[in-house]
């Protein structure tokens, strides 16, 4: 049986439907464009709906948090890899992307001595500087405001439960030029072949590549980084996989889900091996890399639990008195969320701090991605268009974060990037279609003719089945742990799995066919384990969140930085080139290290200090940012809760 094919033109295609894909419909509408937008699911209903829904906005606490600290910020905690203008371009949009957040419906809590949205009063992972702004309903804030953006709209038109196929494109003036994408309907049972002379790829990350190791959502199977290089982009970075250090290892139904962040660990948390030794102190001043190198280490070196984890010890926060009771509320008010699971996983001992949590690393953002400009534009090893009418924003651009993101940031990268894109998009839509219409149907038949020829494909194998195995070889290969031994033998698991895609049994079904839905993310997460894989093997010694047991370490002060280009030749095999890039200034990198070891000296000096002492000079620095202890805990609070915050005053 086969599907109905629609046609039809637009300015403008987004293929996501989160905080970058939204903002980016939002923004090419405002400039006069026609936009759809294509999203597997519901609209909203992404990555961002489920995050902790904190943001980060530059000098919303601190007026001495500049452009250049938050910029050189990015950069050094990302390994120096990330593209300068990218990450200057990210510090001076902050503002405006949250102000943006804000009018579609976004609430913060406001301080009322800056009269601005009031920040969290630890700096979140890796920040030198408190910019991280939370939000009473999480990320539910900003999956509204998303969803906002699009439904009140104009000139917006979405297709929810749609497969992006394919990035259609033709040769032009030496260089791939979109004409626009191919879609499967799932909901409707039919093929929609889309005209448009710009895509915006914004279909967030690859994580499900590692489930159930993952604390993301099931749709991030990769697909932005497999169209995007089929189309004939390049991805730079893709060995940089951030794993989350604290994710939950039990019991089952909860494995993978977020425990918390560096920021969680307080002034005085520490990581512990399976046998009680400190393993990681300061860890609220780490990064998710640091953090989470610590756990890998560890059990490869057999000093893990029986679940492959370590323990993340909070328990010193809140045995020191009244600085305890800020503490918690810290944890209640700041990430809500992350405690309420933590309750019902591991007990009410847990989630009050006086039990340590069995923790190990999650698949959560890839710092990889298309390589593009800082307009979204995807550009190539001479920084030209590589494919005129592709643009990138959120988690499927690379070029942002490098080595290690840093906290709350993923939440203002998509308004951010997703605005940018979306502005240059429109623009480029307006130009002279230099197509023939001949020539654009004679291209999309061939796309066609390749998706028709899949339905009712016989075969012994079942898509599903494979996605489960592709997951497992995943972790063991290209998890957090990495071998030039493991990631070859996995790219031969690979290579393998490729031939057994030919031999899945995929049905004839129009509506809702998961059969084939199955094949076409099989083939997309493989497309991207390989990218991650090649890039993996070409650098060599650890760097950031890319863990190579069997290499050296970079030094961020010595060391020479590049980043790792990836794209297919004309025989659609990967080629991979060195990127170098420039250096932080040797004077703003000292200053960033000395700054950075001066609070790290600071906090080993507390942790040996008498509890008393300590809860003296804890409670000062609380109060400082969350006022006095009698306000600290909301008015709404149950009479027990008051009856035990007075006992622990006294």
């Amino acid at each position: 049986m086969s599907l109905e094919t629609v046609w039809v033109d637009y300015d403008v295609i987004v293929i996501g439907s989160g905080g970058a894909g939204n903002a980016a419909a939002h923004a090419a509408s405002n400039a006069g464009a026609s936009v759809l937008v294509v999203a597997k699911d519901p609209i909203g209903c992404s990555d961002s709906k489920i995050a902790e829904g904190i943001v980060t906005v530059r000098a919303v606490a601190e007026d001495s948090d500049s452009h250049e600290m938050l910029a050189d910020n990015l950069r050094l905690a990302g390994g120096d890899l990330p593209t300068p203008e990218i990450t200057q371009a990210f510090a001076q949009d902050s503002e405006e992307a949250y102000d943006w957040l804000r009018r579609q419906g976004v609430r913060p809590r406001i301080n009322s001595n800056r009269g601005a949205p009031r920040a969290l009063p630890i700096p979140l992972g890796g920040h030198t500087h408190r910019r991280s702004v939370g939000h009473d309903n999480g990320g539910l804030s900003i999956g509204h405001a998303a969803w906002n953006a699009i439904v009140q709209g104009f000139g917006i038109d979405y297709l929810e439960d749609a497969w992006f196929l394919d990035i259609v494109t033709v040769e032009t003036s030496g260089r791939a030029t979109v004409i626009g994408g191919l879609v499967y309907d799932a909901g409707k049972g039919r093929f929609l072949a889309v005209r448009s002379p710009a895509v915006i790829v914004a279909a967030g990350g690859l994580s499900t590549l590692y489930f159930p190791n993952t604390d993301t959502m099931r749709g991030n199977t990769g697909d932005s980084y497999a169209l995007a290089v089929r189309a004939g982009a390049e991805l730079v970075d893709m060995e940089q996989v951030q794993f989350l250090p604290f994710c939950l290892t039990y019991p089952p139904s909860y494995e993978g889900l977020l425990a918390g962040e560096p920021a969680t660990a307080g002034y005085l948390g520490v990581i512990r091996d399976a046998n009680g030794k400190v393993i990681l102190d300061s860890v609220m001043l780490r990064t998710r890399a640091e953090c989470a190198a610590a756990i890998v280490k560890a059990v490869e070196d057999g000093r893990g639990t029986e679940r492959n984890g370590c323990y993340l010890d909070l328990t010193a926060n809140v045995k020191a008195g009244r600085s305890g009771v800020y503490y918690k509320n810290f944890l209640d008010t700041a990430v809500s969320g992350v405690m309420v699971t933590v309750r019902q996983a591991l007990g009410r001992g847990a989630a009050d701090c006086r039990e340590q949590w069995e923790v190990r690393p999650g698949a959560h953002y890839s710092m990889g991605g298309i390589r593009v400009d800082e307009y979204g534009s995807a550009v190539s090893i001479d920084a030209r268009p590589r494919v005129k009418g592709l643009y990138a924003a959120g988690q499927a651009m690379g070029g942002v974060f490098g080595a290690n993101r840093l906290g709350s940031t993923s939440l203002s990268e998509g308004p951010i990037f997703g605005a940018r894109a979306g502005r240059a998009a429109a623009a480029l839509s307006e130009a002279t279609d230099e197509v023939s219409q001949d020539i654009k149907k004679k291209v999309f038949a061939t796309h066609l003719s390749r998706y028709e020829s899949l339905l009712g494909q016989s075969g012994d194998k079942a898509g599903s089945h494979l996605i489960k195995d592709l997951q497992q070889a995943a972790w063991n290969g290209i998890g957090p742990a990495r071998t030039e031994k493991g990631i070859k033998n996995f790219l031969q698991q690979t290579a393998s799995f490729r031939c057994d895609a030919e031999k899945i049994s995929i049905s004839d079904e129009t509506l809702w066919n998961q059969s084939l839905i199955d094949y076409l993310e099989f083939i997309n997460m493989l497309d991207t384990a390989d990218a991650i894989a090649i890039s993996a093997l070409e650098r060599e010694n650890s760097l950031g969140a890319h863990i190579r047991l069997d290499g050296g370490v970079t030094s961020v002060l010595f060391g020479k930085p590049y980043s790792i280009s990836i794209y297919h030749n004309k025989e659609t095999n990967f080629e991979v080139d060195r990127l170098s890039r420039p250096s932080t200034p040797w004077n703003r990198v000292l200053a960033y290290v000395l700054r950075d070891l001066k609070r790290k000296v600071g906090l080993k000096v507390l942790r040996i200090l008498p509890v008393s002492l300590q809860d003296q000079i804890l409670e000062k620095r609380y109060h400082s940012v969350m006022g006095n202890i009698e306000t600290v805990v909301s008015k709404h609070e149950t009479d027990s809760v008051r009856e035990e915050i007075n006992q622990e005053a006294a």
